[in-house]
């Protein structure tokens, strides 16, 4: 057992019987605040346990994948195509490369070009794979959905994806030489997708293109990774869903959903929400709002004054709640005074569907750039989502919050 693990059992001990002490005392409110650090403690073990049981495989050195991704492209080395991107985006079409430039040039733009539905001959280029790769850690590293759902790889722009929904059948117990009775087939729902495409377009003036020392590929790339994070979150919580457009986490009405009474959110309310949730699920669950619910949360106290949310002390802004950690994205709205807050294992309970191939398409003609002197770069991606679990995620609607 790890020393860290073995001295947390400890102190989980000492809590339980301080607490048990205290209820045949009849210091209740004493009692309930012991209790919710012991499942504080709870909570820290059952994590060490399950770090236990993950295998670190080891790493090949010369191979290098995409975070999360375990299907499609090979990752893209190609001086050339590298090389030939940088001129792309610096010159446009009539870029001077080399013949070798050119062939990878050609190549990932007939690639890009498959992936149209529509005209194919209005498709760009594809973004270098370390750029893409670059743009997902980024996004990662901040406040984003990858972080909260489950993200699907695809490499098609539209299928489906099964599920096995959960059941309650259990094996029977047979003595020996009794004939064991066909048991009923696990039911599965396939979850349809169909990638949506979203772009945005990035001004560079002509001067700065022209500016040896700036590198337009990193600047598209920090662009990008901006407007492409806000607008998957924003998607991700609230697409209309349809066939043109992900269908959101509070827009759906495949969730459960608890109102909030007139006497306003309680210890009680949210305790009822989490376990609308079932066991099962709840491992790995979390509690999703924005900051004006955590200012909320933060004036309900226990009897002792403890506030429901628990800090973590080696971290700024970081809670749990009932022993749950809170995620926080102000992409979640506030409207006339109330917002949603979500709680639930948002791995299993919603997809996100993602392409993973970024396009790039540069022009200095079109739109309004010959005018304005600027170079128009274009980025398209694709993703769809869904939600997978509808047990596995509940909704408290009209939280009242400030303004």
């Amino acid at each position: 057992m790890d020393p860290k693990e073995r001295e947390l059992r400890q102190q989980l001990a000492a809590k339980k019987e301080a607490a048990r002490k205290l209820v045949e005392e009849g210091k209740i409110d004493e009692a309930r605040s012991l209790i919710t650090e012991a499942e504080t403690i709870s909570a820290k073990i059952e994590a060490y346990r399950s770090l236990e049981g993950i295998e670190t495989p080891p790493v090949d050195p010369d191979s290098v994948k995409e975070p999360g991704d375990d299907e499609e492209r090979k990752a893209d080395t190609s001086k050339e195509y590298r090389s030939a991107y940088e001129k792309y985006l610096k010159f446009g079409r009539n870029a001077e490369m080399s013949d070798e430039e050119r062939a990878a040039f050609k190549a990932k733009q007939n690639e890009a070009r498959s992936m149209n539905e529509g005209e194919k001959g209005s498709g760009g280029i594809l973004v270098p794979e370390d750029d893409s790769k670059d743009i997902i850690l980024q996004k990662k590293s901040k406040t984003s959905i990858r972080n909260l759902v489950g993200v699907k790889p695809v490499g098609t722009l539209s299928g489906s994806r099964p599920k096995r929904r959960g059941t309650d059948l259990k094996m029977k117990n047979y003595d020996e030489k009794t004939k064991i009775d066909k048991m009923d087939t696990p039911q599965y729902e396939e979850i349809k997708y169909k990638v949506h495409k979203y772009g945005g377009i990035f001004e560079a003036t002509n001067e700065l293109i022209a500016d040896s020392a700036v590198s337009i590929s990193t600047e598209l790339l920090d662009w990008y990774t901006e407007i492409s994070l806000n607008t998957e979150n924003d998607e991700v919580f609230y697409g209309i869903g349809g066939e043109n457009s992900t269908e959101g986490i509070f827009t759906t009405t495949k969730y459960r959903t608890l109102p909030t009474p007139t006497s306003g959110v309680d210890i009680k309310l949210l305790r009822k929400l989490k376990n609308m949730v079932d066991a099962g699920y709840r491992r790995g669950a979390k509690w999703v709002m924005n900051t004006a619910a955590t200012e909320a949360l933060a004036d309900m106290k226990y009897a002792d004054g403890k506030s429901v949310l628990v800090p973590d002390p080696t971290q700024a802004d970081v809670f749990t709640l009932f022993s749950y950690p809170v995620a926080v994205f102000d992409d979640i709205k506030t409207e006339t005074g109330k917002t949603k807050i979500a709680f639930g294992n948002f791995e299993v309970g919603y997809y996100f569907f993602d392409r993973k191939t970024l396009e790039a398409k540069t022009t200095d003609e079109g739109g309004d750039a010959f005018e304005n002197d600027t170079t128009l770069t274009r980025i398209i991606q694709r993703f769809d989502g869904k939600p997978a679990n509808e047990d596995a995620i509940v909704i408290l609607t009209g939280v009242p919050v400030e303004a």
